[in-house]
């Protein structure tokens, strides 16, 4: 009870920052509703009319407040359709979903730097052009545009794409010229002159595909019978589901978990079927399927220690390059903002003197670039070798089961076993909190150095 009491009060203490007033009691209870709070589990979960991957993790409360926005979101109109994913570009990669009131329903960082750039910057539930206009201001805060009047290639290079994918060429078109309407008026105030692309994105073949990535438990005919905005509302879980996670390698290392977890659930259960066999069957059978299953177990731990030594742990050759990298890049991105702040009573000599430091100092970091990507490919080869150890050990297994089984056993899989909401929620729950738990101090050191090189950014620059 006392548990539940913390949680009501952060709820209501979140709702206040958002909206700026104190939620009545019926707005929490139905938000509290939505939810479905379970009083005897202590756990948030989100009704669903499918099959949807949201996960609930053990001690971060990061989530829940990203639900609550989201069924916020989700609630304040009935029936609104998830129309759009909107995509911004300029190196930070940013991806966000909205509904057809250009209300921002979720969002997430596709590399390192688009997660460094939306980081507790409380953009969901905002409006598209709020959301829009807070982005392109972070990102002259951080450096990554740039107000110059010099007229030097080097300097301008202020690119910003966005990448709309909808449903239809109507909407498609509403939303660019929504959003360059938007990009106009910010980039004015701002005294920010870049280039504007406006791209097509995903078709719906390609957002189905994307779905079935982003949630393995989505069986075929469910893929099949999706509407497009079915498979934006799969993004837009997606979404929630990783907004913990500060690093894409860290976010590639749960995928990997979860979707390896759907084949260890259907072989536990198929294992404890096996060793209750009669005697005939636990001579042919049982040790050899016991001997089996180690050898997935042995396979699938080294594949997952593989990932950690070599993409999360701080020691690894990639995090070290990261780090580098990172550290060139700030250089680089502080000399640029340096010239362009450069007095008009500055000789020629001493302005190419700063942009030859500034050149150099990007060619360094591009020579950084090529290293850090030579020893991701490396690392990746190795990991990749493992993970065909570990399909080949499951194949094995698959064939084993397929030649020796009875027919009551074969039919176990893994959507016979979770084939209620409760039991893929349970399902879910369980993955989500053995990753947070095995990799807790993984998430929080991601985390932490993702919001100092943020505060380190404008430090620098404007220092």
């Amino acid at each position: 009870m006392a548990k539940n009491i913390k949680i009501e009060k952060k709820i209501k203490k979140n709702l206040q920052h958002m909206t700026d007033t104190q939620p009545d009691k019926d707005l929490y209870e139905k938000i509290r509703s939505n939810l479905n709070l379970d009083e005897t589990s202590n756990r948030f979960l989100l009704q669903k009319t499918y099959k949807k991957w949201i996960p609930i993790l053990a001690t971060s409360f990061c989530l829940v407040i990203a639900l609550i926005i989201g069924v916020i979101a989700l609630n304040t109109k009935n029936n609104l359709s998830y129309a759009a994913i909107v995509q911004v570009d300029v190196n930070p990669s940013i991806q966000m979903v909205i509904n057809e009131d250009k209300e921002v329903l979720s969002i997430n960082g596709l590399n390192d730097e688009g997660k460094m750039i939306v980081y507790e910057e409380g953009l969901v539930g905002k409006t598209l052009d709020e959301a829009l206009e807070q982005i392109i201001k972070i990102e002259i805060e951080l450096g990554y545009l740039v107000k110059t009047d010099q007229d030097v290639e080097e300097l301008n290079d202020n690119v910003i794409t966005i990448t709309i994918s909808a449903n239809t060429e109507e909407i498609t078109t509403q939303i660019e010229n929504f959003s360059q309407i938007c990009l106009d008026k910010v980039l004015k105030e701002t005294g920010i002159e870049a280039a504007v692309q406006m791209v097509k994105g995903y078709t719906k073949e390609e957002l189905s595909n994307l779905a079935k990535k982003l949630d393995p438990t989505l069986t075929e005919e469910e893929i099949n019978s999706f509407t497009y905005d079915d498979y934006v509302k799969v993004v837009q879980l997606y979404h929630l589901e990783v907004v913990d996670f500060a690093s894409v390698k860290l976010e590639q290392m749960y995928n990997d978990f979860k979707n390896y977890q759907i084949s260890f659930t259907e072989k536990d259960a198929i294992k404890d079927m096996v060793n209750q066999l009669d005697n005939l069957y636990q001579i042919i059978l049982v040790k050899p399927y016991n001997l089996a299953y180690d050898a997935l177990t042995n396979a699938y731990n080294k594949m997952q220690e593989s990932y950690y030594n070599y993409f999360i742990d701080p020691e690894s050759d990639y995090q070290k390059a990261c780090e580098k990298l990172a550290t060139l890049k700030q250089a680089y991105l502080d000399q640029r903002v340096a010239i362009t702040n450069l007095s008009n009573d500055t000789t020629d000599e001493q302005f190419e003197k700063e942009l030859r430091k500034f050149i150099e100092l990007k060619n360094e970091y591009n020579s950084q670039l090529v290293v850090l990507e030579g020893i991701e490919q490396a690392s990746s080869t190795i990991y990749e070798t493992l993970v065909e150890v570990f399909e080949n050990t499951l194949a094995g297994l698959d064939e084993l089961e397929s030649k020796y089984l009875p027919d009551s056993i074969k039919e176990i899989t893994f959507a016979t076993l979770v084939d209620t909401e409760t039991k893929l929620n349970q399902f879910k729950s369980e993955i989500c909190e053995k990753f947070e738990e095995k990799y807790q101090v993984a998430i929080m050191e991601a985390r932490k150095t993702l919001e100092e090189r943020k505060q380190g950014l404008k430090d620098s620059l404007h220092k």
